[in-house]
């Protein structure tokens, strides 16, 4: 399998991680699971049977599917870093959709992952062999 089709796994496992966070935070915001306690693990089970809590683990169990592909392909040193790409993604998707504050040290931060995640991409080695 090409590298590229690799990489495309990966951007797909990526993304469909990052609208599943969006899709549970989505379908968490419907619901109330009250006081920790009794009857916690009854709230959290019906949450999960929510249509948008739903969504999201299907989106995840999907993801894990692109991701196996990329697993079996890759390093692990290599292609679990690229993960984090998916935090960056979910800042921007909770920016559109819930309108969430990004404080200035939260974009440094941001900003820094990125620079790490270029940094794996030039310098890792996806299959162990040396570029």
């Amino acid at each position: 399998m090409k590298a590229t089709t690799v990489a495309l796994f990966l951007l797909i496992a990526i993304s469909l991680g990052a609208f599943g966070q969006i899709a549970l935070k989505y379908g968490m915001r419907q619901v109330d699971l009250g006081a920790m306690g009794l009857g916690m693990t009854m709230r959290v089970v019906r949450a999960v049977f929510t249509p948008y809590v739903l969504l999201g683990l299907s989106l995840y169990a999907i993801s894990s599917c692109f991701w196996l592909v990329v697993l079996s392909k890759w390093n692990l040193s290599y292609a679990y870093p690229m993960i984090a790409i998916s935090y960056v993604g979910v800042v921007f998707l909770s920016r559109i959709f819930f309108h969430d504050q990004v404080m200035p040290l939260q974009w440094v931060g941001i900003v820094l992952m990125v620079t790490g995640l270029v940094l794996v991409a030039h310098y890792g080695s996806a299959t162990g062999t040396v570029h």
